[in-house]
């Protein structure tokens, strides 16, 4: 694979680093959305193995158009208890230590490399790190996990490195990959934080609304292009609380990699304590 080559050899790092320096990715995602680029899906459904009758009978403009396809009748779990996945992808789940150091796929990262202020890395400290990644042939849009509204979002520029496990176990990308991070106020999950990472190809993530408010399990944007990876912040309070399904504790630690649908549950607030009555 190419991946193999980029981030396996010195030659092919080097060779990497050149080409995001002359805006090689840029060309190619130009490219991409041209009409031209119509022909190369059919041979990427086949290599892929996609499934695409839940799709419809559609056609598309170009690749980077299919690319972010819209897919029809998508489950959401109803219960506003439990957090759901916000897209098709394989999770991983870190807590988030009293160092803040989080051990994601061989690099170390603290929140300063994740969040853009001081103020929202306190506000995580010892929450829980839930990293969604989409490998290239996932749909890839998301939804979001509760009844929310966005407070505020950063754009964070930066390269396009792959988010493959070869590329993660031999560079910092959710460090140095441009990043959209949005603070969401939730209904019943208080304030959580969603980052969007970009990737090889992946030009941006663009959100289908403008407001900011989003009901649990509608649509709220795609990412283009490319594989790329969600992560989510939930609050130390909110960690707490939250018991995850068994079937998912292996994916605690980064120990495995495990496949989720979007609006799949995850696990289930548990009631909050009450002080006894005097």
């Amino acid at each position: 694979m190419i991946t193999d080559f980029f981030y396996g050899s010195a030659a092919g790092r080097a060779m990497m680093n050149s080409l995001q320096a002359v805006g090689f990715y840029n060309r190619c995602a130009f490219l991409l959305r041209t009409k031209a680029s119509k022909r190369m899906i059919p041979r990427y459904i086949r290599k892929n193995q996609i499934d695409m009758r839940p799709y419809g009978d559609r056609e598309y403009g170009s690749f980077a158009e299919f690319f972010s396809r819209k897919k029809d009748g998508v489950r959401i779990n109803e219960n506003p208890n439990v957090l759901i996945s916000p897209c098709d992808s394989l999770l991983s789940i870190y807590e988030i230590r009293d160092d803040l150091v989080i051990p994601m796929k061989g690099s170390r990262y603290d929140l300063g490399d994740l969040l853009p202020r001081p103020d929202l890395r306190e506000l995580f400290r010892s929450g829980l790190c839930m990293v969604f990644r989409l490998e290239a042939s996932f749909y890839h849009r998301f939804c979001c996990f509760d009844n929310a509204k966005i407070e505020e979002t950063h754009f964070i520029p930066g390269q396009l490195h792959s988010v493959q496990p070869i590329a993660l176990r031999t560079v910092p990308v959710y460090r140095l990959n441009r990043r959209w991070c949005s603070i969401l106020e939730t209904e019943h999950f208080g304030v959580a934080a969603q980052i969007e990472v970009g990737a090889m190809f992946v030009g941006g993530v663009e959100f289908s609304k403008n407001d900011g408010s989003f009901r649990r399990g509608e649509d709220m944007g795609s990412f283009e292009l490319a594989g790329s990876t969600l992560v989510l912040l939930l609050n130390a309070s909110v960690r707490k609380r939250l018991a995850m399904y068994e079937r998912f504790r292996p994916t605690f630690r980064g120990k495995e990699e495990m496949k989720v649908s979007m609006g799949e549950g995850l696990g289930i607030l548990r009631p909050e304590r009450t002080s006894p009555t005097e």
